[in-house]
């Protein structure tokens, strides 16, 4: 999304966001349930998704962005935060074996 068609969304008060990663993509269309749209063609209700509550918040040195109160969701978000990589790599693969149980 260029400067511009954000400049168009920000005055409207709308969120827009360019080159988001497939997987994000894949996350916020599990949590809305909404469809992923490649073109402004053929952008009807029924494609877009519904999130009560969106906001973007700073955690740590990053920014995020929540999807809340999504009446369709179907995912769940846990963010991992440790002082040295390795320990959260570990809680990362045991959070991972907990929920492949």
């Amino acid at each position: 999304i260029g400067d511009l068609a954000t400049q168009f969304f920000a005055d409207r008060n709308i969120f827009s966001a360019g080159r988001v990663e497939g997987e994000d993509l894949e996350r916020t269309r599990r949590a809305t349930g909404g469809q992923v749209q490649t073109t402004v063609q053929g952008v009807s209700p029924d494609v877009l998704g519904t999130c009560g509550r969106f906001e973007e918040r700073q955690v740590g040195g990053e920014r995020f962005n929540f999807f809340t109160q999504c009446p369709s969701t179907k995912t769940a978000t846990i963010l991992i935060r440790g002082g040295a990589q390795q320990f959260i790599d570990e809680a990362d693969r045991s959070l991972n074996d907990s929920i492949q149980i």
